[in-house]
C-alpha cells in the first residue's frame, strides 16, 4: 500500500498507526473484520498481514459495496449491510459529496454537503458470524452508530475478545445520543476492555482513565481508538 512519506491528515496519521497494529497483532491466518469498509483501505491492509486469515467487511452504500466485491471478492466477504443491535431494514443518509460521511443517522458536516436518503439493509455480527468462527481483529468506523454495532457483537467480542480499532467522539455521541461514559462502560464495564489511543499502545503507554477519554470525546484530541481485553 502505497503512502505519503508524511502524514499530512489526522486521518492519514491514524491509518499510518493503524496498519502497524494489524502488522503486530495479526498473524499470517489471522481473521478480520472491517465494518465501515468505504473504499477498503484497511481491509487491504487485513489482507496484507494475513493473507491465509478468513475476513469480512461490511459497507452498505451500493456503489461502494460493488467496488468492494470487485477489488476484494476473490480474498474477502463482502456484505451490503449496514451493522446494528438489530436486523431489518432502515433509512441511510448517503452524502453523495462526501461518502465517508454517510451513516445511518444524518450528522452535521463542516460545509455544505450533497446528500439523499436511501434504504438499507441492518444486521446483527453476532447473527453472522459462526459461532465456531475466530475473530482476532474488529476495525468499526461507521459514523457515530459504534455502540450500537458494539451492542450486536456482544457474543462474538465475549467468545473471542478481539482487538477492536474504532472510532469515537462527541459529535457521533449527540447524533446517536451516547455520551463518552456511555461508551467507555459499555467497553470497561461490560465487556472488560480497556481503552488506549492508537500512539500509546505502540508504545506500550497505559490504558486511558474515563477523564483522559472523556476529554478526547469531548475536545476532539483523539477519536480513533484501540481496545484490547482486560
Amino acid at each position: 500500500m502505497t503512502m505519503l512519506p508524511i502524514a499530512l491528515t489526522k486521518n492519514e496519521r491514524y491509518d499510518r498507526l493503524t496498519q502497524r497494529i494489524i502488522q503486530q497483532v495479526c498473524q499470517p491466518n489471522s481473521n478480520c473484520i472491517d465494518i465501515g469498509a468505504h473504499e477498503g483501505r484497511i481491509l487491504a491492509m487485513m489482507l496484507d498481514a494475513a493473507p491465509l486469515g478468513r475476513h469480512h467487511a461490511f459497507e452498505p452504500i451500493p456503489s461502494l459495496y460493488e467496488q468492494l466485491k470487485k477489488d476484494f471478492g476473490p480474498r474477502a466477504m463482502i456484505h451490503p449491510q449496514a451493522l446494528s443491535n438489530q436486523s431489518g431494514h432502515t433509512h441511510f443518509n448517503l452524502v453523495l459529496s462526501n461518502p465517508a460521511l454517510s451513516g445511518i443517522k444524518k450528522r452535521p458536516y463542516w460545509k455544505k454537503e450533497i446528500d439523499q436518503p436511501i434504504q438499507v439493509a441492518t444486521a446483527v455480527l453476532d447473527h453472522l458470524i459462526d459461532p465456531s468462527e475466530q475473530i482476532d481483529l474488529i476495525k468499526m468506523d461507521v459514523e457515530g452508530a459504534e455502540l450500537w454495532v458494539l451492542e450486536g457483537a456482544i457474543n462474538t467480542i465475549n467468545r473471542c475478545q478481539p482487538v477492536i480499532l474504532f472510532e469515537c467522539g462527541n459529535m457521533g455521541g449527540q447524533v446517536y445520543d451516547f455520551s463518552g461514559k456511555d461508551a467507555f462502560d459499555l467497553l470497561d464495564l461490560r465487556l472488560k476492555y480497556r481503552i488506549f489511543t492508537l500512539d500509546a499502545w505502540l508504545k506500550h503507554a497505559p490504558a486511558l482513565e474515563f477523564q483522559d477519554f472523556q476529554k478526547h470525546f469531548d475536545q476532539g484530541t483523539e477519536f480513533f481508538f484501540l481496545a484490547t481485553p482486560k
